[in-house]
């Protein structure tokens, strides 16, 4: 299996795990308040903690399967040299912002570290829910980085998907 199809798998595996325990455990917690007068006074920190997990590797992944919206009826009146030109400086502008935050996010979690602070009610130490922000920022990066080549190779002009196309697609199919 290749490092492409493995960061695949692993971000499959991360939302679809990460949603499921998320959904289990408040209903458990919903479960043991209303039937059992109890609760988990953890689940809510974990949850967040999954959450933050699902959210930025599903960003991620929808890079990686054009799942981004976009706006792009001006940039379609252009001719396809110069779409591909104003999608490649789109890409490269995302690049930027998102190799920033991602640089920052990785000066922030080894502050984080270096501190040394454990959650509140899970006790684990803090880094690691943090490490969420440059894990999902640096799959973006890579995602980004792989839709800038299939813009050069001409194999698509858009970062995002195109629903019109791909419906059109889907119909000359039937």
């Amino acid at each position: 299996m290749n490092l492409d199809k493995s960061l695949e798998v692993l971000e499959k595996a991360i939302i679809t795990v990460g949603l499921g325990a998320a959904t289990l455990l408040l209903f458990a917690n919903v479960v043991a308040r209303y039937a059992f007068h109890s609760g988990f006074t953890w689940v809510l920190e974990l949850v967040q903690y999954l959450f933050a997990w699902v959210v930025l590797v599903g960003a991620a992944h929808g890079f990686r399967a054009g799942s981004h919206l976009g706006i792009d009826i001006l940039v379609e009146k252009f001719s396809p040299a110069m779409q591909k030109r104003i999608a490649l400086l789109a890409v490269a502008l995302c690049l930027l912002f998102v190799g920033l935050v991602f640089w920052y996010s990785i000066q922030y979690t080894i502050r984080i570290h270096a501190w040394g602070d454990l959650s509140l009610d899970l006790q684990i130490p803090q880094w690691i829910p943090y490490l969420a922000i440059p894990v999902g920022l640096g799959l973006m990066f890579l995602h980004l980085l792989q839709v800038g080549w299939d813009i050069i190779q001409g194999r698509t002009l858009r970062i995002h998907a195109n629903e019109a196309a791909d419906a059109l697609k889907q119909v000359e199919d039937i």
